[in-house]
């Protein structure tokens, strides 16, 4: 099976945003975690996590069922390639079924989201985020306005955890990553 190194390779290859980039490596990042607490084979989680949205600026008409494609083609295994389908149920009719999946669905949309709170505070640092102003923003329909709160919602009951809880393990998560994913703010 490919490996990390290979999976970074496909996202450079098709995405040229910093940003989706970053996304991509958020969400690979809070994914490992939850794997490592869970127990789970983190690799594995940490691929899924890192190409769900490696095709969607390429084909973003086609995404991801062009992805998975490819991804077949290229010999990565049927369980990361559903996972990825199961991210986007309403693309692809496939519901987030297996730990990984829900766990893949449930960090998608938050990472994107924690990062617009972070890039708010006057610091850039998601070390200065915190779950009451997460949570204080996602009432705010305007802000962020292209995060899909229902499947936030949906992403907490999916995995059974409390919202509170999942943002707390997300921000976190990041906090580790902060380097890479951009986040480490203005004075680093």
């Amino acid at each position: 099976m490919p490996t990390r190194d290979d999976a970074l390779a496909l996202v450079h290859e098709h995405t040229k945003s910093i940003s989706l980039v970053r996304h991509m490596l958020a969400v690979e990042t809070c994914v490992r975690r939850y794997a490592r607490q869970l127990g789970a084979d983190e690799e594995t989680w940490g691929i899924a996590g890192l190409l769900h949205d490696f095709d969607y600026e390429a084909h973003p008409d086609e995404h991801p069922r062009w992805g998975m494609h490819l991804l077949s083609e290229l010999g990565y295994s049927h369980e990361i390639i559903k996972a990825i389908a199961a991210h986007a149920p309403e693309r692809t009719g496939v519901e987030p079924e297996t730990q990984m999946e829900r766990y893949l669905f449930a960090c998608d949309e938050l990472s994107g989201f924690i990062t617009a709170v972070t890039y708010v505070r006057p610091s850039k640092s998601i070390h200065d985020v915190e779950v009451k102003s997460v949570k204080k923003k996602l009432k705010e329909a305007s802000f962020a306005a292209g995060v899909n709160r229902d499947d936030v919602q949906r992403g907490v009951e999916l995995i059974g955890l409390e919202l509170d809880i999942h943002i707390g393990n997300m921000i976190q998560a990041m906090r580790e990553n902060a380097l890479e994913l951009g986040l480490q703010g203005l004075e680093a």
